[in-house]
């Protein structure tokens, strides 16, 4: 595409997308999303962007973490336009999909579930809908545990059970009743002042203890509750990946009492945390789990894995989405699961992702700024703090904007607003990664100094 990179040809945003973001002002509801740079996106190829003034990005979002094999990917290119030149829609609630049979047997054998059955959506909010469904129709029971911090989506379900920011529920009540949450075990910043890192077991009884003796025990009858839902790592709420045998724990508990484990691996799946699937790291196998974002590389799929006897128990039609797995959507599905597979982009991210880890703990040392890093594969967070430890949003937003102008895509977000996210393309090199790491050292050193004056804005 370009044999420089990054390149800012005019300082973002340049005249053209100022006209474009203004237009959008006065025809698309703000309800939209939250918009965390001025940028309007041409044209892509791997792990780069091109806006409308012609600068030309590092990107290390990916589109929330849903460009899995970058872009204008040739094969998935291809694929999708033989499919169009086809047919471009049938409905699979009424018809039969070759495509959508394909998709299902790739996922069912790479899922960590035997023998599973598989239920389509169209994004990652109407895939935990349908989580929710399975889970309370297969067990007959009202109550779900979910936790806090996690996202979850938009749909009334899954902003029923989210737990991010609570301006997401402002004014949408009533949602969906019977919901408990409970705190996630983050092993840098818990409610219990448990350090984590060096005492993970005393975290995971922590939470046990807490499960057991408060909430089953004085706010919902274990008898009556029918599914706990987690992401294996958080995403939104700042990459919190919990100790390593949480999930083999809490799972034991929660047969106790037979309930059911959901796992949203809407962004942690398909292979972003160096595993087809997160659940993997944990040595756990959920009863349902979710998937999105990746799976197509950004175009529209969704769905649930779920146990067979759970998911059989469905109603006829209960599941029914009109454009779920259409021809189209299904064959980018069928060549992004070919091409990570093909090009190893699994491994890719284990290599790229260490690579970014080392750095930024390198970075930690030279940076009191930098609380923590943490994650797995290419989904990864540097946790940006006070002096006194707590979280600095102000900073971190300076940082990302200053970044931006400097030519790389970098979020912040988190439940503070102090995590700076790295989830780029499964496609991204080392060379890309660390020229992307060596801007945002650049834009922190600016930052520190005073030289930056605007800042990136996230939830809130």
């Amino acid at each position: 595409m370009h044999s420089g990179y990054p390149k800012i040809v005019v300082t973002p945003p340049g005249p053209k997308a100022r006209e474009l973001i203004e237009r959008e002002k006065r025809v698309i509801s703000r309800g939209l999303g939250v918009k965390l740079f001025p940028l309007v996106p041409e044209r892509g190829h791997g792990a780069l962007v091109e806006d409308v003034d012609g600068n030309l990005f590092i990107d290390f979002l990916a589109g929330a973490a849903a460009a899995s094999t970058g872009y204008a990917h040739p094969e998935l290119v291809r694929e999708v336009q033989e499919q169009v030149a086809r047919i471009q829609h049938s409905m699979i609630g009424y018809t039969y999909s070759k495509r959508a049979i394909e998709v299902a047997e790739m996922l069912a054998e790479r899922a960590p579930l035997e023998d599973p059955l598989v239920l389509f959506g169209m994004s990652g909010s109407d895939a935990m809908d349908m989580t929710m469904q399975v889970a309370r129709f297969s067990t007959g029971r009202p109550w779900i545990i979910a936790f806090i911090g996690a996202y979850h989506g938009q749909t009334y379900g899954a902003t029923s059970i989210a737990a991010f920011q609570s301006s997401q529920k402002r004014g949408l009540s009533p949602l969906v009743p019977n919901v408990v949450w409970v705190p996630y075990p983050n092993p840098y910043r818990n409610v219990w002042g448990i350090n984590g890192y060096e005492e993970p077991d005393e975290l995971i009884n922590r939470f046990l203890d807490y499960l057991e003796s408060y909430v089953f025990a004085h706010m919902v009858p274990p008898d009556e509750t029918a599914v706990l839902i987690a992401e294996p790592i958080q995403g939104d709420a700042g990459i919190v990946v919990p100790p390593e045998n949480f999930f083999i724990e809490l799972k034991r508990l929660l047969e106790e009492h037979g309930i059911l484990l959901a796992m949203d691996e809407v962004q942690t799946g398909i292979g972003r945390t160096g595993r087809w699937f997160a659940s993997e790291w944990f040595r756990v196998e959920p009863d349902l789990l979710a998937f999105g974002k990746g799976v197509a590389s950004g175009m529209g799929l969704s769905g649930v894995i779920g146990r067979e006897e759970l998911m059989e128990k469905l109603t006829s039609g209960s599941a029914l989405l009109t454009p779920a797995a259409n021809p189209v959507v299904s064959a980018a599905a069928h060549a992004t699961l070919r091409i990570i597979e093909e090009e190893n982009l699994i491994e890719n991210a284990l290599k790229v992702g260490g690579s970014i880890r080392k750095r930024l703990e390198e970075m930690r040392e030279d940076y009191d700024v930098i609380g923590d890093v943490r994650g797995k594969g290419l989904m990864i967070g540097a946790e940006i703090v006070k002096p006194d430890g707590r979280p600095d949003p102000e900073l971190t937003g300076k940082v990302c904007w200053r970044a931006f102008e400097l030519g790389l895509i970098l979020p912040s977000y988190g439940m503070f607003g102090n995590v700076i996210r790295i989830t780029p393309p499964l496609v991204i090199t080392e060379e890309l990664a660390e020229k992307g790491l060596e801007i945002m050292e650049r834009a922190l050193k600016d930052a520190l100094a005073g030289r930056v004056s605007q800042r990136v804005i996230t939830w809130h």
